[in-house]
């Protein structure tokens, strides 16, 4: 092997490595491999209690007979922990009682304070346990922790019941086939969140924040009641969820799992994880709703969720996006119509890998990222008749192909009116009024690409490095008419009128060029109105941004990963042209 071919392997090896020890990274926080033991107060497989005299064993009952401030990691099955109403207290982080591959375990009448986890569910196995588990959680009073109870990966049949669980970040996470029973669950910034394609078993006699849960299982055409604290849907349709007040909530204050032909209508929904969630369901209807103040997003749609209507909501002061879909392709023929969408963290709709999209007629300001974004393959989505303003960007287009965006006002965003990254194509862009935006030269960005030689032709002449060329064609006027620029008349100050279209192309580059710029603006009809709100209370108030523990949040690619995939892709290119230039001077 060549020392340049070696090089080349190399390099290969390295970046591979790079990304995915990245994502072994986060696949092990979300417990796929055995974890470490932590370090504490061992109840052991023989049954022993070693590292403390504070607990007291009784055949198969220990009971505590004072406070502890360490963890207790149990190693034996068909045992009680009895706290006795002992504190069990950590200094944030940690674990107070920690469990791996155990059954039949009953935790009760503890108070367990101040942990990263308070109870810690793990296995070592992969895949779903032969028979339920067993064990317990019962009579405890579980506060400030991050996690108060986490069930990780295939913890299931296990029971919750008869627990106070408050001021936690999030109450019970990754639960399922879980029995809920006489919980109360306040303050946390999610009661219970859920593995998507588990089933709990969760009854009015749990409470949020003193309102009890409305967990549905394949209930149709009926009202949820008005004192709902929380509202799960699962396999439902004909539900409608009409004028509660929901905070305090796992995946979403609503959240519909399959669920068809419903309506959430005129509720106040904050203060939750995610506002309104939506997994693999259809024809539902979000309407007058305010959705503000949320962890994460205000209107989340996830699986092959379609032709759901999102219309006339108060959505604002979310931690990510205002309104977000994750499809990679399966999301299809959604409308977002009508809504005052503000002030959120991330972008104020953000679709990734999405078709046939509808944006029409809503307000987007002041969201810290883009106004709108299409990611990942987003094509054939129409956003038209919006206004864009105050935005961290106006319109981003990223991998995104064949969009229509024709009619928007957008104005004095901070960045680009409308950038396009990667690779773009053919998205039709005219009739809009691109005013004021932010940024030194254009207020449009279309990002430059690498064309690279084809290496797997024989050489003829001396071979080309990769040339940097402009990025895709798009089309940006309809053959009559183009865009308003309100900086056409500073950049081409000698151009004339022909009617109310200037003589002179506006010129983005050589593959995208506003044929007829529009010396006037166009008339942007059928923008919100602010929604009707219900007579209940709610707070407004900017929520902190979402930090980035992986075991709470998606994957995502960040900077450093983007970094060392250019820089090994631009290494390995030039290694090619390397090896092409030895073998044209060989022969």
């Amino acid at each position: 092997m060549t020392k340049t071919a070696l090089t080349l392997v190399l390099i290969l090896a390295l970046s591979i490595a790079s990304i995915a020890g990245t994502q072994l990274v986060h696949f092990s926080s979300a417990n796929f491999f055995p974890e470490q033991l932590p370090s504490g107060i061992q109840i052991t497989s023989t049954g022993a209690v070693e590292g403390t005299d504070l607990i007291q064993r009784s055949g198969n009952v220990y009971t505590l007979t004072g406070d502890i401030h360490r963890t207790i990691v149990i190693l034996r099955d068909g045992i009680v922990l009895d706290g006795a109403g002992y504190t069990l207290e950590g200094s944030g982080d940690s674990t107070g009682v920690f469990l791996q591959e155990r059954n039949g375990v009953t935790i009760k009448n503890l108070r367990i304070k101040n942990f990263q986890y308070g109870i810690k569910f793990t296995w070592l196995n992969y895949g779903t346990p032969a028979t339920p588990r067993s064990n317990k959680v019962i009579g405890n009073t579980i506060t400030n922790n991050t996690y108060g109870v986490v069930f990780y990966d295939f913890s299931s049949g296990n029971e919750v019941s008869g627990n106070y669980i408050s001021d936690n970040t999030y109450g019970v996470a990754a639960s399922s086939n879980t029995v809920f029973r006489n919980n109360q669950f306040r303050n946390n910034g999610g009661a219970i969140t859920e593995n998507s394609y588990a089933v709990n078993d969760i009854d009015t006699s749990n409470t949020v924040n003193g309102k009890p849960i409305y967990y549905w299982v394949g209930q149709h055409n009926k009202t949820v009641p008005s004192d709902a604290g929380w509202v799960v849907l699962r396999n439902c349709s004909g539900i409608t969820v009409h004028g509660l007040s929901l905070q305090g909530n796992g995946d979403g204050g609503v959240s519909l799992y399959y669920t068809n032909g419903s309506t959430i209508i005129s509720n106040v929904i904050t203060k939750n994880i995610n506002g309104v969630k939506l997994t693999c369901s259809f024809n539902n209807v979000i309407s007058d709703n305010y959705v503000g103040s949320n962890t994460e997003y205000g209107i989340y749609l996830d699986g092959a969720s379609k032709a759901n209507t999102i219309s006339g909501n108060r959505i604002e002061s979310n931690g990510k996006d205002g309104v977000s879909v994750y499809a990679l392709g399966s999301t299809k023929g959604n409308m977002v119509g009508q809504n005052q969408i503000s002030g959120n963290l991330g972008n104020g709709i953000s679709v990734n890998g999405a078709q046939g999209w509808e944006i029409i007629g809503n307000n987007i300001t002041l969201n810290r990222g883009a106004g709108i974004s299409f990611l990942y393959g987003s094509s054939s989505n129409t956003v038209n008749g919006n206004y864009i303003a105050g935005n961290g960007l106006g319109v981003l287009l990223s991998d995104a192909v064949e969009n229509t965006i024709t009619f928007n006002a957008i104005t004095e965003n901070n960045g680009w009116g409308i950038e396009l990254n990667g690779s773009q194509r053919n998205n039709l862009i005219h009739h809009n009024n691109f005013i004021n935006n932010n940024v030194t030269g254009l207020q449009v960005r279309i990002a430059g690409v690498f064309d690279f030689p084809d290496f797997n032709k024989p050489p003829t002449s001396e071979p080309e490095p990769p040339k940097f060329v402009a990025g895709a064609a798009n089309i940006w006027d309809d053959g009559k008419e183009g865009n308003y620029w309100s900086d056409y008349r500073t950049r081409y100050p000698n151009a004339s009128s022909k009617g109310n279209v200037g003589d002179t192309p506006f010129f983005i580059n050589e593959n995208n060029i506003d044929r007829y710029p529009l010396l006037s603006q166009v008339l942007i009809q059928g923008t919100a109105i602010e929604p009707s709100m219900p007579n209940q209370q709610t707070d407004n108030s900017t929520p902190q941004e979402p930090n980035s523990d992986s075991s709470s949040s998606a994957w995502q690619i960040q900077p450093s990963h983007v970094l060392i995939a250019v820089a090994a892709f631009s290494a390995v290119t030039i290694s090619g042209y390397l090896v092409l230039k030895r073998r044209k001077a060989t022969t």
